[in-house]
């Protein structure tokens, strides 16, 4: 079968792949062929047409095809829930036919479109596509999703730009790959410690984790810092320009102040100069007037004097 035509099809229905996984849970590995390594893609479509190992599980499409080499396309499914600025309650923000809005500096909890039904002995790892990334998106390392988990996978997205990134529900989110253990056994838990090891609500996993390690604690938000961490930068900035912008009012207040000051003690010194020489003025040319009266008082007795001594002499 051509894998690359650009007809899809469903091979395998999400109903298919709970009877085909019912009928083999339990069952040792029957492809004892296969060796304990990443699965290639014709080795996951024979594990899915056995196990009901993911679904739905589509082949063809072309260069859209969501099955590759050795990996598996998963989309958004149907929910995605973020926790709204104060408050400690998550909310389901996808809104039918309409791509997923990942908010700027934001945290969104996002259900994969696909069914797991792992076998005893298949494990999977899973991360965001590459475009994601490159766009500032950012789940991590992907983590393991040991053999024998049954449910959905909640995949948290951190949104790190300042802009809003929209999905399409019909685009690609992450990329999963398949790895066959190197032995089919009893040993380990059953994943999550729950004995039905279904887990088809992520809602449960959102709350777990908003809970800590107390489920009988209130739960807490879980939202990215940076938006608060921004709001507290822009907040000292605005402080710190209004805190300069009335420095440098009083700054300039306080130089007419100088400048008043300075003007009046120039006005101070010139009067006083201008006082200091008045009074000498007066002084010195009231003074001077006094002394040529009396020296034409004098010049007149002497003139007196004279006149008395002539007429008495012989």
């Amino acid at each position: 079968m051509d894998f690359d035509d650009d007809v899809v099809r469903e091979i395998v229905s999400r109903q298919r792949a709970e009877g085909l996984a019912n009928n083999y849970r339990g069952e040792k590995d029957t492809f004892t062929d296969i060796p304990p390594s990443l699965l290639s893609a014709s080795d996951i479509k024979r594990y899915v047409e056995k196990t009901g190992l993911i679904s739905p599980f589509c082949i063809g499409g072309g260069n859209r095809s969501r099955l590759k080499k050795a990996s598996y396309e998963g989309r958004i499914g149907d929910c995605a829930y973020v926790f709204p600025k104060d408050s400690n309650e998550f909310v389901n923000i996808l809104q039918v036919e309409k791509p997923l809005l990942v908010k700027a500096n934001s945290i969104v909890f996002v259900e994969c479109d696909l069914d797991f039904r792992l076998p005893r002995n298949i494990a999977v790892r899973f991360n965001l596509q590459i475009m994601h990334v490159h766009r500032g998106l950012l789940l991590g390392t992907g983590p393991l999703v040991d053999p024998g988990y049954w449910g959905k996978l909640c995949i948290p997205l951190h949104n790190l730009t300042n802009e809003d990134y929209e999905i399409p529900l019909d685009e690609g989110l992450i990329w999963v790959e398949f790895t066959k253990t190197t032995s089919d056994n009893d040993l380990g838990r059953i994943p999550l410690r729950e004995t039905e090891r279904q887990h088809w609500d992520i809602r449960k996993f959102i709350l777990k984790a908003s809970r800590q390690f107390n489920l009988d604690r209130l739960p807490i938000g879980i939202r990215s810092s940076i938006p608060d961490s921004a709001t507290k930068a822009e907040d000292s900035a605005n402080k710190a320009a209004r805190d300069a912008e009335l420095a440098s009012k009083q700054a300039l207040e306080a130089k007419k102040s100088s400048d008043f000051s300075r003007n009046v003690n120039s006005a101070g010194v010139l009067i006083t100069i201008l006082t200091i020489a008045g009074l000498w003025a007066s002084f010195y040319f009231g003074t001077r007037s006094d002394i040529n009266e009396v020296s034409s008082r004098v010049a007149d007795l002497q003139k007196e004097i004279s006149s008395i001594k002539e007429a008495i002499q012989p």
